[in-house]
C-alpha cells in the first residue's frame, strides 16, 4: 500500500493525535485550521471507541472522507479501527465508514520541498523496523515501550487483589528514547497523556493528550518539517473519571 506523499512547497501539515469519537473537539478544529491547498491535515488513527458511540466515530469519518478525497487530508488506522473492523466482520455488522478505514494505510511518510521527513504512525517503532514493516506490520499501531532487546513489551490484564488491571508484561522505555530519526521525524499517539500535555524527544512526539479524559485533542504544526505552533482543541471530555473509564474498560464495556 503507498504510504510516501510529497508535499509542494509552502504546504503547511497540521498532525492530529487521537480523537476518540469526541467530534466538539474536531469541528473546532476543523473550523480553524480550514485544511485546503496549502494546509493538509494527517490524523494518527484512534477515531472510534472511548467517547460519544460509533455514530460519532462515523460522523467524524463522514467529514474527513471528503477532505482525504480532495487532497486535503490524510487518515491511518489506529489499534481501534483495526478492532471495530475485526468486530464488525465476525458479527456481519461493516458499516460503510469501517470499509473506508479498512483501506487506509498503517503509516504515511510525508517529503517536504526541502526533503525533510515526517512520518506518521499510531503507536511506534522498534529498532529493527524497515520501510516494509511501516508499511504493513500491524505492530506499529501498538508499540508503546520497548525492553533492552529491542522487543515490543506487551500490555496485559491482570488480576491485582479484587480489582481487574493492566500492566506491560516487563519492564521497558518508551521506544521514542531509541529511535534514531532514520523514518525522518515521527508524530505518533496511542500511548494517551493523562495530564493533558504531549510529549517531545530527539526525533519524535506523542500527540495523545487523552481527550477522553482531558476534552483537550491537540495538533501539531509542521513548516518544511519543522515544528511551529501546537494547537489545542478543548470540549466536553466524555470520561473526566479516569476510575470509571478503567473500570468500564477491563469489564469490556468500552
Amino acid at each position: 500500500m503507498r504510504h510516501k506523499i510529497t508535499l509542494p512547497k509552502g504546504v503547511k501539515l497540521i498532525a492530529v493525535g487521537d480523537i476518540h469519537e469526541h467530534e466538539e473537539q474536531v469541528d473546532k478544529l476543523l473550523a480553524e485550521v480550514k485544511p485546503g491547498p496549502f494546509v493538509r491535515l494527517v490524523l494518527v488513527g484512534d477515531i472510534y471507541d472511548k467517547g460519544f458511540g460509533k455514530d460519532v466515530a462515523e460522523s467524524i469519518t463522514n467529514k474527513i472522507i471528503p477532505l482525504v478525497e480532495f487532497g486535503y487530508a490524510y487518515v491511518i488506522k489506529g489499534n481501534h479501527e483495526l478492532s471495530s473492523i475485526r468486530w464488525a466482520r465476525v458479527n456481519k455488522t461493516m458499516t460503510e465508514q469501517l470499509r473506508w478505514w479498512d483501506k487506509q494505510p498503517l503509516s504515511l511518510t510525508f517529503t517536504f520541498s526541502n526533503r525533510t521527513k515526517v512520518t506518521v504512525v499510531h503507536g511506534g517503532v522498534l529498532p529493527s523496523y524497515t520501510e516494509e514493516d511501516l508499511a504493513y506490520n500491524v505492530d506499529t499501531c501498538y508499540i508503546r515501550l520497548v525492553d533492552k532487546r529491542g522487543k515490543k513489551v506487551k500490555r496485559l490484564k491482570k488480576i491485582i487483589g479484587d480489582r481487574r488491571v493492566m500492566v506491560m508484561e516487563r519492564p521497558g522505555k518508551a521506544w521514542h528514547k531509541l529511535y534514531d530519526g532514520r523514518f525522518g521525524y515521527i508524530v505518533s499517539g496511542h500511548a494517551s497523556r493523562k495530564d493533558g500535555i504531549p510529549k517531545f524527544y530527539d526525533h519524535s512526539c506523542n500527540l495523545d493528550t487523552a481527550v477522553y479524559h482531558t476534552g483537550k485533542l491537540t495538533a501539531q504544526v509542521f513548516e518544511e518539517g519543522i515544528r511551529k505552533e501546537l494547537l489545542t482543541f478543548v470540549g466536553t471530555p466524555k470520561y473526566p473519571d479516569l476510575l470509571e473509564m478503567e473500570r468500564l474498560m477491563l469489564k469490556g464495556r468500552i
